[in-house]
């Protein structure tokens, strides 16, 4: 076996789950050897090995001898550099949106000897995002009423998605605003009163925060425009707010709830 062929990992660890969702994605599930107990899809990766939870347990890392650990750089800072410390292969992407998603698509296949699936992959989610997109996105687009969405993602106490995270750039994505855009923190608490002067004409909620019913009897969101007319799309959580390849899924669910 050459040098170069040394060189491409052959125990991979994977420190979160939209991680783990790239690396099955680029045919790599047979070299990962350990995931996160939060590291649900796709299904094989239940059966991985598991090196902790939110927070990874070094000895379990070590005692599987990775020559590669992938990390998510803002979220695992702390654990990143002490991992380095102790000496490990510490990889890291850093996916603030989808276009940086695919960049961290891309960084990860060649690392892993993957490139040219990484660029399938990629490819195939650029003609799924320009697909999504409303026929008239665009200038014409422009010219009509922009529909606006708000996306709660807490509910005791209400917390919703505003500008430049994650979701924000979902939204756009599917040609929607959000409507807490705005808001000068990530995830701002609402009041109520807030969204129900707001008055939201279609509202996104990932699925298990709450049930439609339970919104439905209580008589202070009947005169919000999505409750009244049953504009609320319940999303799965991991597509909408994993920074990996299934969130073209969530671009496409609501640009397809909201235009059709």
């Amino acid at each position: 076996m050459g040098s170069a062929a040394l060189a491409v990992p052959q125990r991979i660890i994977s420190g979160i789950p939209s991680v783990t969702e790239m690396l099955f994605a680029l045919d790599l599930g047979d070299r990962v050897v350990g995931v996160t107990t939060n590291c649900n899809y796709p299904p094989e990766a239940l059966k991985k090995e598991k090196v902790g939870g939110f927070f990874l347990n070094l000895e379990k890392v070590v005692s599987l001898k990775p020559d590669l650990v992938v990390m998510l750089e803002d979220a695992q800072k702390k654990e990143i550099e002490r991992f380095r410390n102790y000496g490990l292969p510490v990889f890291t992407i850093n996916p603030r949106n989808i276009d940086e998603v695919m960049e961290g698509m891309l960084e990860l296949g060649r690392k892993t000897g993957k490139e040219e699936k990484a660029k399938e992959i990629v490819e195939e989610m650029k003609k799924r995002l320009a697909g999504a997109r409303p026929r008239f996105f665009g200038l014409e687009l422009l010219l009509r009423k922009h529909p606006r969405a708000l996306v709660i993602v807490g509910y005791e106490p209400l917390i919703v998605a505003g500008g430049g995270t994650f979701i924000d750039d979902v939204l756009k994505r599917a040609g929607v605003g959000n409507i807490a855009g705005r808001e000068k923190v990530a995830y701002p608490q609402y009041s109520l009163e807030k969204i129900v002067q707001e008055d939201p004409p279609y509202i996104i909620i990932p699925k298990g925060l709450i049930d439609e019913s339970k919104l439905r009897k209580d008589r202070r969101w009947r005169n919000i425009e999505a409750i009244r007319s049953g504009k609320i799309l319940f999303i799965d959580p991991d597509v909408i707010s994993r920074p990996g390849p299934r969130v073209v899924e969530a671009v496409e669910a609501i640009a397809a709830f909201v235009y059709h």
